[in-house]
């Protein structure tokens, strides 16, 4: 059997806690190092899913990652602010 990139999601959405979204990333990482031929049509790779995991592991999944976007974005808007003055 073959895993599609639908059939993940699909499955993923059914899952309702953080740690059943680990379990299921977990599984589907050892799968892919078992056998890769089954993701042949997916870009993802093992250090993708490690990172996953350890996203929705956390207290608060993806809230590193939005602080830094935020920062950055607030950074960029101070700068533009500076040169619109200038």
């Amino acid at each position: 059997m073959e895993m599609t990139k639908e059939i993940m999601h699909e499955q993923f959405k059914k899952l309702k806690s953080n740690p059943e979204k680990v379990k299921y990333l977990v599984d589907l990482k050892e799968m892919k190092q078992k056998n890769p031929h089954v993701f042949r049509n997916i870009k993802i790779n093992v250090k993708q899913f490690s990172n996953l995991i350890r996203e929705y592991e956390s207290v608060e999944p993806f809230s590193a990652m939005n602080r830094m976007i935020a920062e950055r974005e607030a950074e960029e808007l101070r700068i533009a602010a500076e040169k619109r003055k200038q």
